[in-house]
């Protein structure tokens, strides 16, 4: 029961549509028991026609009512009436099929749309517990195993139990005896079944890890292919992708062989059952054979669609049990979309959707200081805050740098004024307002300029206009943003200028140009605040030079808050803070802090 809520909740806004398919197959059902109940009466009419005739009431009243010419005339039409339910039945058989594949493709893009807004809209610290092969796989894997493994297998158990209640049904009616006789012959498959369900649980949990650690392989082995090639670490990686491959394509051996196990015994014993039934029949000197042959007939018609059916609910079953813990781990991510937490942030970032959303979108300003007032902030697996206390002033225009030892609590507090990790205490204020109450505005004023800039395998203008529709780039923001970040020069010598690919993680270009790129992408889209985190740090001397000439270039327009190793890119700033065990140790003009001895 908890199996088939979950379902539901992941299949959430087709639940209507699903009751419509299985109403669907119930008539497809009803109309297959129909027509093959229908055929023990015909083989009974066709074997005598004038004594049938003359014992059935149903048959004496349809002969009298159609005034047939003669007793073979009815053999006929009867046999075209079945012929033309079966085909009947077919053509809904189909139909229906064809709908509940409409169904689970639908499904699945939801599923995979639902689990990307709940990666990308999360806060930023469920980010910091896991990689991209788990979000790759849960997306582009999981969610489709969903739905040939467990959404598809699920709406086919529904079809097949309403068969086989309703062929259960007509063979009881037939012959009951035959029915208990088939049903007791099958007590060792149902034995091998249930013998089987654990088992494809746990094969089902190994092949999702396996499948996970074979991306996590291909991610770290191609992903830093240069590093892979001068570390001569190829061997590594074709080892770990190696391991975790066959061991998913044993796992898929030993559930695809289990499937057949149901099936195989099924089929064999209906058979059996029911062969062993007429040769006993022939041996009861008080049996009539007549009787035993029409009988025989429908069970005969019976089987030939119970026997597969059976066979694969039977694989459905097995299906679902090696699937189920796919459906677990969709469930509990979709889950966290509930999440109080998360629903003022998905709401405001999902009112950007439309296009006239993009359009009024403005970058707020600010008019005098940011305050940061006793910011306290501990992360969940930690037993110590890593920030206990930080107070600091920065007026408008003001160049700020933050220096300190690793694991002083730098990057922590960048990622606390970009908003991306709440503190436990304090607060941060623009203009004496908190920016807590608007965290979607307060992101739209500040830019980010990591060490490492993420660059997507696009053009120059998309990746400096990132995020924005092609159809939406302010061409001369977008020239603004290149002079005043000196790319102006660079692009002029490209052949194919502004519309450059910068091949993937840009590959293609210098550490400057792509340090430039992420300076130019904060200047397109308007941020007031401009914090870089080591953006220079990687980079030669000669390059450092350029990129921090760069920076203080934009020094009074922009307020820039700075964190360096290098004390040569903070030489410009108006004031310095030194963190020490995520406290402000000192502060001061650059002659204070860096140039004054320490006592």
């Amino acid at each position: 029961m908890i199996l088939f809520q979950k379902f539901l909740y992941v299949f959430s806004g087709n639940r209507r549509q699903l009751l419509v398919l299985i109403l669907v197959f119930l008539l497809t059902s009803i109309l297959e028991a129909f027509g093959i109940g229908l055929l023990g009466p015909f083989l009974n009419l066709a074997g005598d026609p004038s004594k049938v005739i003359q014992d059935s009431y149903v048959f004496s009243r349809t002969y009298q009512t159609f005034e047939f010419a003669k007793p073979s005339d009815l053999v006929v039409w009867f046999g075209l009436f079945i012929i033309v339910v079966f085909i009947l039945k077919s053509i809904i058989y189909f139909l229906s099929k064809r709908y509940s594949y409409k169904i689970l493709f639908h499904q699945v893009a939801v599923i995979q749309e639902r689990l990307f807004d709940t990666y990308i809209l999360a806060p930023y610290d469920f980010h910091l517990t896991r990689n991209t092969a788990d979000y790759t796989n849960k997306i582009a894997g999981e969610a489709q195993r969903f739905g040939f493994m467990f959404a598809l297998p699920m709406v086919e158990s529904f079809s097949h139990v309403i068969l086989i209640t309703t062929l259960l049904a007509l063979m009881a009616r037939t012959n009951i005896l035959l029915l208990i006789t088939s049903l007791i012959s099958l007590f060792p498959a149902f034995l091998a079944l249930s013998f089987l369900m654990k088992r494809l649980k746990v094969w089902g949990r190994l092949s999702t890890i396996a499948r996970e650690e074979t991306i996590k392989a291909v991610n770290h082995g191609l992903g830093g292919i240069k590093e892979t090639r001068v570390f001569g670490c190829e061997n590594y990686f074709r080892k770990d992708l190696k391991q975790h491959v066959y061991q998913e394509a044993k796992l898929q051996v030993l559930f695809q062989s289990a499937q057949f196990i149901p099936r195989i015994m099924i089929e064999a014993l209906l058979v059996i059952a029911i062969v062993g039934f007429v040769c006993a029949s022939q041996l009861s000197p008080n049996q009539d054979f007549q009787s035993t042959l029409s009988s025989m007939g429908v069970f005969a018609v019976a089987s030939l669609r119970l026997i597969p059916v059976a066979s694969n609910l039977a694989q459905c079953i097995g299906s679902l049990r090696n699937s189920s813990h796919t459906l677990d781990v969709v469930y509990l991510d979709l889950k966290d979309i509930e999440d109080d937490g998360w629903k003022e942030q998905k709401t405001s970032i999902q009112s950007l959707d439309t296009l006239e959303a993009w359009n009024s979108k403005r970058t707020p300003t600010y008019s005098t200081d940011l305050k940061i007032t006793g910011v306290v902030y501990q992360y969940p697996s930690s037993t110590k805050p890593s920030l206990n206390g930080i107070s600091m002033e920065i007026k408008k225009g003001e160049s700020i740098g933050l220096i300190g030892k690793s694991g002083a609590g730098k990057t922590t507090l960048v990622d606390v004024i970009l908003g991306l990790l709440t503190p436990q205490e304090g607060d941060i204020l623009v203009d004496d307002q908190s920016i807590y109450k608007n965290l979607s505005e307060w992101r739209n004023l500040v830019g980010y300029i990591p060490q490492s800039i993420f660059l997507t395998d696009d053009t120059i203008e998309k990746n400096i206009a990132f995020g924005v529709p092609s159809d939406q780039i302010d061409q001369s923001q977008l020239w603004y943003a290149i002079k005043a970040a000196q790319l102006d020069s660079f692009v002029a010598d490209l052949p194919d200028g502004i519309n450059t690919s910068v091949g993937e993680r840009g590959v293609r270009l210098s550490g400057g140009q792509r340090q430039r790129i992420g300076i130019a992408r904060a200047l397109y889209h308007q941020r007031e605040i401009l914090v870089l985190d080591e953006a220079t740090s990687a980079l030669d001397n000669e390059t450092e030079q350029l990129i921090s000439n760069s920076i203080r270039a934009l020094a009074g327009s922009k307020t820039l808050i700075i964190i360096a190793h290098r004390l040569s890119t903070i030489e410009h700033c108006d004031r310095i803070y030194v963190l020490e065990k995520g406290t402000v140790a000192r502060s001061g003009t650059y002659a204070d802090v860096v140039l004054a001895p320490q006592a």
